[in-house]
This record gives C-alpha cells, structure tokens and sequence, in this order.
C-alpha cells in the first residue's frame, strides 16, 4: 500500500503519441498486463529501463498499450513510465560513450604519432634530397666549367686560325705585290742596262772609230 501511495504520487509523464518510445521508471519493476487493470493477468515483468513502444494510451485508465523489444504487446500504467531513458541506462550509455570517446582518442593519439614518425622521416628525406641537390649543383657548376673551357679553347681557336688566314692572304697579297714591285724593278734595271749600254757605245764607237782610222794611217 506504501509503494502504491508512492506510485500514486509519482508525476505524470507528457502524453505520449502513438509510436513513440517510453522507458519503464527507475522506481521498481513493472508489469505488463493483458489489459487495463490488475485485474487482468500479468504476461510479463518489464525491468526498469525498458524500452516500451506507445500503442495506444487510454488518459481515464492511466494504461498505456505498449510493444516489448521482444514483440510483447500488453498495458502498463502510464506514470510508470518515462519520456527519457533512466539515469542507469543514461549513465552507461555516457559511460560507453565516454569508453568510445577514449578509444578514439587513443586511436587519433596512435595516428597522430605515426604522422609524426613519417613527418620526422620525410624531414629527414627531404634533408638528405636537398644535401643530393646542391652536391649535384655543385657537380653541374663543375662540369659546366670544364665543358665552357674546351668551348673557349675552340672559340679562341677559331679566332686564331681566322687570324692566320687573315695573315696568310695578306702574306699572298704582298707576296704579290712583290713580285710584282720586283718584275718591274727587274725591267728597269734592264732597260737601264741597255739605256747604259746603248749611250756608253754612243761614246765609245766614234773614239772607236778615231783610234781605228789612226792605226790604219800608220800602216
């Protein structure tokens, strides 16, 4: 009589609309009757924290007609029941998520280490990747050296021999102009010669001629 002046006592859970989900109180343990009373026989014992599925609800009875998890259908005094699941019921599912929440947690924290791991590798790879490239900069900047010197070597070579052929044809041109300066030198030396020769016997031939004629009158 206590427990049932206490249930009496209980506030009254909302109206609930067909379809929707009541929990069974956290008070004490509930039973599901075949109708709307106790009257009628008791198919089972709903522990506190059930899940009920709203049927029908009858506001003169205070019953609800509910649905069991298991597919029981039966009538429960509605003040029995509650909108919300009970605290218990509440409290582990925090306490599942708070277990999830953890575990994720973990599983971010284990990720998060191994990007650090990785991090610190490519860190490392690019270090050793940059170290390779100025090396390699500094074997082109080496080979690019010797190759622009036998480069210069042949550009001066060109330079050099366009010089000495320069030089050889002005050798031709004077060597030309030489033997040209000479032919005609040598031509003026002859026509000199016989110039010379031609006045010298001009001189000599009438002397020539005096000292004959005076030989031949001593004869």
């Amino acid at each position: 009589m206590a427990a049932s002046a206490l249930l009496a006592g209980a506030p009254l859970p909302a109206q609930a609309q067909t379809g929707e989900t009541l929990y069974v109180s956290d008070q004490l343990e509930v039973t599901l009757r075949r109708g709307k009373g106790t009257r009628f026989g008791i198919r089972a014992m709903l522990e506190s924290g059930t899940p009920l599925t709203v049927l029908e609800q009858d506001a003169e009875t205070g019953y609800s007609r509910v649905r069991t998890p298991g597919g029981t259908e039966g009538w429960v005094l509605t003040r029995f029941t509650q909108p919300q699941p009970v605290a218990r019921t509440q409290l582990q599912a925090a306490t599942d998520a708070r277990r999830r929440a953890e575990t994720r947690a973990e599983q971010l924290k284990a990720q998060l280490d191994d990007m650090q791991s990785e991090n610190a590798q490519m860190r490392q790879r690019i270090q050793v990747l940059e170290a390779e490239s100025a090396s390699n900069a500094e074997e082109l900047r080496r080979v690019s050296a010797a190759a622009a010197r036998p480069m210069e070597l042949q550009r001066q070579n060109e330079m050099l021999s366009k010089q000495v052929r320069e030089l050889e044809q002005d050798r031709d041109r004077l060597t030309t102009q030489l033997r040209a300066e000479q032919s005609q030198r040598d031509n003026w030396i002859v026509g000199a010669v016989i110039m010379g020769s031609g006045i010298l016997f001009g001189i000599l031939a009438p002397m020539l001629r005096r000292r004959k004629s005076g030989w031949e009158g001593l004869g």
